[in-house]
């Protein structure tokens, strides 16, 4: 069975291959809500953050998996992989564009 992304809040999470120019950084916020409220990695999650050039952020979660943590949705779990860090995007029907999702 294929792995399947998934949303929290505003961000997604999407099984990709990390690109090689990308490179580890040391970061436990994913992204910060305009309410004030972040997407946070736990502190004891097997997990390590890389950037590339563009600002993509990329996780590479090990075996023993990695929590993200947010006031408003609460904790889930990320299965072991390699992930790429994205923004869910709306449409808005009345205006016909897509947004961000704010959070």
């Amino acid at each position: 069975m294929k792995r399947q992304g998934f949303g929290h809040g505003d961000i997604l999470i999407i099984p990709a291959a990390i690109p090689k120019d990308a490179k580890k950084i040391d970061r436990l916020v994913l992204a910060h809500g305009e309410t004030g409220h972040a997407h946070t990695l736990v502190e004891d999650a097997d997990v390590s953050v890389y950037e590339d050039a563009q600002g993509t952020l990329w996780l590479r979660v090990g075996a023993k998996g990695a929590g993200i943590t947010h006031e408003e949705h609460g904790r889930r779990e990320i299965a072991p992989g390699e992930y790429r860090v994205g923004r869910q995007q709306e449409y808005d029907h009345f205006a016909e564009e897509s947004r961000a999702v704010r959070d």
